[in-house]
């Protein structure tokens, strides 16, 4: 609260002077706004000066203290309906009952004896200091309270004539003055990076409720705050200016909006988007004013350099309000898929470029960037990826247009993109090392069937030059040599542990022919399967 103000009423000049010098009126929390000479002077006075305490004498010429105290008790109600009436304090030579009883009935709340008792003055002036703090509180909230329903009701488009009439009367505004409704938006990022992980979190130091942050600023820009009700939109702030607050930047909105600014970064909130809507003249057009600004909100990226954007300048652009780049959407997924990084990011900068470019609004960006999210999705989900182990997942996917911008949601694309190609490589290679393993154990129950590199692939859907690649990769030998040792050894078993004959034998582990038997048995053994018989028998 600021100081109260006091009026001083005496006849005598001098008593006037010594009372100015005899209290400490800013540590009772009062200055002096005036002196009156009598009752009639002080009348006006408390007309133009609207003191909260009048310090009065009884006698004095025209019209006495009493006079002055019964007129501004009595007076018609209509008179300064805004200012609540002054508290008296009466200071006389004469300890009359009569005046006294007279005080009492006005309420006049104290009567002080002269020579005045600076002690008890000062006691009073204590008293009256905090009820005036008590009586203005709740008044500025009843205010406050009353310009917030009448402000809602323009908005929502409930207002009336009465409305208006009410509004006027509160606001002490007339027909002509101009009215600017802002949006502020806090497009600080919201997301900070732990090593690889980046986690959606509080920033540092600035766990700030947004809407204090606002009201701050304002507060820093106009000393008279008590018409500046700050409103949440739901991710944004709202607040009506009006022509008081308009005139300091001579009604110019672009400087209002930039000053904001600056007092925004100078509290570490340098991302503070501002949508201004039509300026309206008229009360009845502050919904308009309110509908316009959620408008503008519309041009957010053609504006996001400057990041103030006003509805009259930017009403005639076109908006694109629909994703329809599907080409570039597949390139990128493609580009994911073959994991070419670099390329990748690169065509990442030109997706969002292409969207700046072609006006995209906020909710079209959005749309656009849940699409390809949903197109990685698919992919990752189709090679049986566990997307929760990408750290970028949950940081793009609770990114948001309203309170976000272009720049931050190309670093998380981006991120998420190169995390997306990295999580599916690993993938199909454990996936492969997966289906090797089946197959090498298909390969192992029927060595001795008549199967072939081309069977196997075409019984596993793989392309048969692929597979015989990826066999030798894992296992480090080729597919007919891994087949050629599972036959020979199952062969070298039964020549030692059964009498059945080679050709038996050749046909038993998958050999078309006991020759080409004998053949791929004496390549790799150095001698004839009868051979190799004899000697286990000889050596038996």
């Amino acid at each position: 609260m600021g100081m109260h103000r006091v009026l001083l009423v005496d006849d005598e000049v001098y008593a006037r002077k010594g009372l100015r010098k005899l209290i400490r009126w800013e540590a009772c929390g009062f200055e002096v706004a005036g002196e009156a000479n009598d009752g009639d002077e002080a009348w006006a006075q408390i007309e133009q000066l609207h003191p909260d305490v009048v310090i009065t004498d009884i006698r004095m010429p025209e019209t006495d203290g009493l006079e002055l105290i019964r007129r501004t008790v009595e007076r018609d109600g209509q008179v300064l309906t805004k200012v609540k009436q002054p508290y008296f304090v009466i200071v006389s030579g004469y300890n009359d009952f009569a005046y006294a009883q007279q005080a009492v009935r006005y309420g006049v709340q104290d009567y002080i004896l002269k020579p005045i008792d600076e002690i008890e003055l000062e006691g009073t002036l204590h008293k009256l200091a905090e009820e005036l703090n008590r009586r203005k509180h709740a008044e500025q909230t009843r205010r406050e309270q009353e310009y917030g329903r009448l402000l809602n009701q323009f908005i929502y488009g409930e207002s009336d004539s009465k409305t208006v009439e009410q509004w006027t009367e509160l606001t002490d505004t007339r027909t002509g003055d101009a009215l600017a409704y802002l949006l502020f938006e806090d497009n600080t990022s919201h997301f900070w990076v732990s090593d690889t992980i980046q986690e959606e979190g509080p920033r540092a130091g600035k766990e700030e409720n947004f809407v204090r942050i606002v009201q701050s600023v304002l507060g820093k820009m106009y000393e008279n705050r008590l018409y500046l009700h700050v409103k949440e939109h739901g991710e944004r702030v709202g607040v009506l200016l009006t022509a008081e607050h308009l005139r300091p930047y001579s009604m110019n909105l672009q400087a209002v909006a930039g000053q904001m600014q600056s007092c925004f970064a100078e509290m570490s909130y340098s991302s503070v988007s501002i949508y201004i809507g039509k300026v309206c003249y008229e009360p009845f057009l502050i919904g308009h004013a309110y509908q316009t600004a959620l408008k503008a909100v519309s041009y957010k990226f053609i504006s996001e350099k400057s990041g103030i954007v006003l509805y009259d300048d930017m009403q005639h652009e076109t908006v694109q309000w629909v994703h329809t780049d599907h080409e570039k959407e597949q390139e990128l997924l493609t580009l994911m898929e073959e994991q070419r990084v670099q390329t990748l990011e690169h065509a990442v900068n030109e997706w969002f470029t292409g969207m700046r470019t072609a006006n995209y609004a906020p909710v079209a960006v959005t749309s656009a960037i849940h699409q390809l999210i949903s197109a990685v999705l698919s992919i990752l989900k189709s090679a049986e990826a566990n997307v929760k182990e990408i750290p970028s997942f949950k940081p793009i996917l609770a990114w948001q247009a309203e309170r976000g911008t272009l720049a931050e949601a190309r670093q998380l694309l981006t991120m998420f993109m190169v995390d997306s190609a990295r999580k599916l490589a690993e993938q199909r290679q454990y996936n492969h090392r997966g289906a090797m393993t089946k197959i090498k154990h298909y390969i192992e129950a029927n060595y001795s069937s008549n199967i072939s590199l081309r069977s196997i692939a075409s019984e596993f859907y793989m392309n048969p030059v692929y597979l015989g690649q990826r066999f030798r990769k894992v296992y480090g030998m080729y597919f007919n040599d891994f087949l050629l040792q599972l036959r020979t050894e199952e062969a070298k078993k039964l020549l030692r542990q059964t009498d059945m004959r080679v050709y038996e034998i050749a046909e038993r582990v998958g050999f078309g022919s006991s020759d080409y038997f004998a053949t791929q048995f004496e390549k790799t053994e150095s001698c004839s399967p009868t051979e190799y018989r004899n000697r286990i028998l000889d050596e038996g």
